[in-house]
């Protein structure tokens, strides 16, 4: 692993970290926003809303995938003829297979459509437990929508959400299934190698050597990097833990 750390490693890793990084951010504000919007009792239609908004968590992953894949086709994708049709791009944009920077931008947008659902669900379930109480208070001392927000709902929701973020961190640093399905790994880039290209994060670079390296199977260095990113992931579950307590003992004296 590290005799490849300036052409796959490095360049992989922070890929890998930013990737799950601005993933969880990206569906934490907009999962948090469409939930506060939706726990408005005032908000009509509350249930057709929600029940729309959770459609693609409802879906197979694998199909939804797919779906994108054509939206994001650079000949026929609807994205690239709306974006034509606005004047917004001259020519159709390669998404996918064309630089490094446009497929890691659409595996984040098909990512943030796959991820919200549940930070919105997760949300949704934190702010039932915050009494309407607190919210009368506060508009009864003159507080603004948000004033309310960060006064009141932000602080009781952090406990909630510390663990989930970190859950969210831990699962997308391992989603193999986005980076397969939609890019597989490509595009190729000058700094990289044959199984470690433009979208490939640790997971996937791993796959590829483990059964698509050239010139035979390289099992000893997938497992190897499969043994990294078991001791990321375990790191980042001993915080998730440490944060939540899950591991302390409860003494019943």
């Amino acid at each position: 692993i590290f005799a490849q750390a300036n052409r796959a490693l490095g360049p992989v890793f922070l890929w890998n970290v930013a990737f799950a990084t601005v993933t969880v951010i990206l569906n934490l504000a907009v999962g948090t926003l469409l939930a506060v919007l939706l726990n408005n009792p005032d908000l009509r239609m509350r249930g057709l809303y929600r029940t729309l908004l959770i459609v693609p968590w409802a879906l197979p992953n694998i199909i939804t995938i797919q779906v994108w894949k054509g939206f994001l086709n650079q000949n026929f994708g609807a994205i690239n003829r709306l974006a034509m049709l606005l004047d917004i791009t001259p020519e159709p944009v390669n998404w996918l297979l064309g630089s490094e920077w446009p497929a890691r931008g659409a595996v984040l947008l098909v990512n943030l459509w796959l991820g919200y659902p549940f930070m919105m669900v997760a949300v949704l379930g934190a702010l039932s437990a915050i009494p309407r109480e607190l919210y009368e208070a506060a508009r009864i001392d003159g507080a603004s929508a948000w004033r309310a927000f960060t006064d009141v709902t932000a602080p009781l929701l952090r406990t909630a959400l510390v663990p989930i973020t970190l859950t969210g961190f831990a699962f997308n640093f391992n989603n193999f299934n986005i980076i397969y399905l939609l890019t597989d790994g490509g595009p190729a880039v000058d700094w990289g190698t044959a199984t470690a290209r433009g979208t490939d994060i640790l997971i996937s670079w791993a796959y590829n050597e483990a059964f698509r390296s050239q010139g035979g199977y390289a099992y000893g260095l997938g497992s190897a990097i499969s043994l990294l990113i078991f001791a990321i992931t375990l790191a980042v579950s001993m915080v998730n833990f440490r944060v939540t307590g899950a591991l302390k003992e409860v003494s019943n004296t």
